[in-house]
């Protein structure tokens, strides 16, 4: 099933328009949460891009168990405002990455290291590493 016709059958579950849910990044979102974090997630917009004809939305996803304390977190990509584009596992703040958006790339800094982002018309590139060991592109959240 493709992304659109994701968004499409998830916002009519919900009883929610699709055109609603395009704009609506946890709605997006919701369709690749196969963990179920979303409902205790908290999601903050970075910032965009401007690839020729597509636009990505860059989102920071900070999962937090209610139980456990234990968290995870994610820069989260939607193209277009309704197609899920990927994310990537990274710990943004003041003692972790720092991350700096440019014209056609994404780069976060950490221990020394830069990692970046590129992207085109298709999509962000599908790092095998990102961050850190093991942290490369998802196509879930």
């Amino acid at each position: 099933m493709t992304h659109r016709l994701k968004l499409i059958s998830f916002a009519l579950a919900l009883g929610v328009s699709p055109a609603l849910a395009a704009n609506n990044p946890r709605a997006v979102f919701a369709a690749h949460d196969p963990e179920g974090r979303l409902p205790n997630t908290r999601i903050r917009k970075l910032g965009k891009l401007h690839v020729n004809r597509s636009t990505y939305s860059v989102y920071y996803l900070d999962f937090v168990n209610p139980l456990s304390l234990h968290g995870q977190q994610r820069i989260a990509i939607i193209k277009n405002g309704n197609e899920f584009s990927g994310a990537y596992h990274c710990a943004l703040g003041p003692h972790d990455a720092k991350l700096t958006i440019g014209k056609s790339r994404l780069t976060v800094r950490a221990d020394g290291r830069a990692f970046v982002i590129s992207f085109s018309d298709r999509g962000p590139s599908h790092n095998r590493h990102f961050c850190g060991e093991s942290s490369g592109w998802e196509n879930s959240i």
